[in-house]
């Protein structure tokens, strides 16, 4: 893994906290150490904020092992960063500091992340899609970012908005709207009958994690041939493709080549789904060069790490506009 074509030459601390997931990476010689923890959710949420995200993030950082005594820095990429308070960004990187003696903690949304590990931290975009969405452009010296509102006002072509719209099209189903009988079947195969999902989504502690797995059972029945699945699909890929154009518009010129690439579990749906984003890329930016990614978040944050020493030469807290 790479630094903007420079190899990690100390050993690096990084950390991917997504919506439903947290993982952790050791990167010193030979194959990186890697270890797992359920859950963070968001910086922003109203139950526990920084606190809980800490100790999560610090869960799957034990996993790892023994560390190296004082790492130069920890790199950490973090869903819901821009809506934080100040002082909780602070009170997470004191707590991250302390705990694992590290000389500083920088911190940035998995949107950057996502795009130091997908271009190796080279100028371009990336839209990443999992639980939920958010597009990154860098120039070198500038950033935008596009959507990461989260699931209630924005995720456009997210895991959430693809499950949301697959239960959608089962229930359309159930009621005799008109729906998928195929998507019907998968969801009361997933949360029982039909008459009770909505009330089970209702009384889940994460309806949107919930909501969002369902996705995988749309890109099942897209992939087996279902039409409505299809085109629920099909219609994500046009929408990340919106995204990633947006914010290429906002940092370069409309002649410029730009390396464009993705992130994120959505990308997994299949050939339909990336190869609509590619046709409306390809409309929308005819001078977007479409690469596939050479590292993920985790690998990000890494790179992240790396950068945190020309960032800011003091210790303490750097946050990348995300």
């Amino acid at each position: 893994m790479q630094d903007g074509g420079h190899r990690l030459t100390q050993p690096t601390l990084a950390v991917d906290a997504g919506q439903t997931e947290t993982r952790a990476a050791l990167y010193d010689e030979g194959r990186p150490r890697l270890a797992r923890a359920l859950g963070v959710g968001r910086i922003d949420a109203a139950d526990g904020g920084a606190d809980a995200v800490a100790g999560t993030l610090l869960r799957a950082v034990a996993g790892l092992g023994a560390l190296p005594e004082r790492p130069p820095a920890v790199g950490v990429g973090l869903s819901g960063i821009e809506a934080a308070r100040e002082d909780e960004l602070a009170r997470l990187s004191d707590a991250l500091r302390r705990e694992l003696h590290a000389q500083r903690v920088a911190m940035a949304s998995d949107g950057v992340t996502s795009l130091f590990g997908a271009l190796e931290g080279a100028p371009g975009v990336v839209v990443s899609a999992g639980t939920g969405t958010v597009a990154v452009a860098h120039d070198g010296r500038r950033w935008a970012k596009v959507d990461g509102w989260g699931s209630l006002v924005g995720d456009a072509g997210s895991g959430f908005a693809i499950g949301r719209a697959g239960l959608d099209a089962a229930l359309r189903e159930h009621d005799g709207r008109g729906g998928s009988r195929s998507l019907l079947r998968a969801a009361e195969r997933d949360y029982g009958p039909a008459e009770q999902l909505a009330s089970r989504m209702h009384r889940t502690a994460a309806p949107t994690v919930a909501v969002a797995a369902f996705a995988t059972a749309v890109a099942e029945q897209a992939r087996a041939g279902d039409d409505v699945a299809m085109e629920i699909v099909r219609a994500a890929g046009r929408e990340l493709a919106v995204s990633a154009s947006a914010a290429l518009h906002r940092v370069f010129e409309a002649d410029d080549r730009v390396a464009v690439s993705y992130a994120g579990k959505v990308f997994r749906a299949g050939a339909a789904l990336l190869e609509s984003f590619e046709r409306e890329l390809a409309e929308r930016c005819p001078h977007a060069v479409l690469v596939a990614p050479r590292g993920d978040s985790l690998a990000g944050a890494a790179v992240l790490a790396r950068r945190a020493e020309q960032l800011d030469p003091e210790p303490g807290l750097v946050w990348l506009p995300g």
